[in-house]
């Protein structure tokens, strides 16, 4: 799922091949407060955990997700962009503790924070992030 419909139709090039697979276009709070599904695993590649505010969003999640689902997501480290007019909204940029903390106070548990270096010829390093639905 993503909000861009762009997006849809590039992950079904990429992954349509993957049966019992879905690509839908929605903003993820209005769609997990809309859907009766539970999911297993939620991932989110520098996407709505970043841009949407986890007081908000990570309710969402976890009352969609079975327990011992995995919720992981991506993004860079905070601080390593300024903002920029024009882009996306704002960005929710936390150290891997904070977003440990924040985890864990929205029933997710076993959470692991890992910044991962820059490839190499790239300046820019990759947050990832793992948590248990608990």
């Amino acid at each position: 799922m993503d909000v861009a419909p762009a997006r849809k139709e590039k992950a079904r090039q990429e992954w349509g091949h993957v049966a019992g697979l879905e690509f839908r276009t929605a903003e993820a709070t209005a769609f997990l407060a809309d859907t009766s599904e539970t999911f297993d695993v939620v991932l989110s590649i520098f996407g709505a955990v970043w841009f949407v505010d986890p007081e908000k969003l990570l309710p969402l999640v976890r009352a969609r997700m079975a327990t011992g689902g995995i919720l992981a997501f991506s993004h860079l480290p905070p601080g390593s962009q300024a903002p920029r007019p024009g882009k996306a909204g704002m960005r929710h940029d936390h150290t891997p503790g904070e977003w440990v903390h924040i985890l864990g106070s929205h029933g997710f548990g076993d959470a692991d924070a890992t910044v991962l270096a820059p490839p190499q010829g790239a300046e820019v390093a990759t947050m990832l992030i793992r948590a248990v639905a608990s």
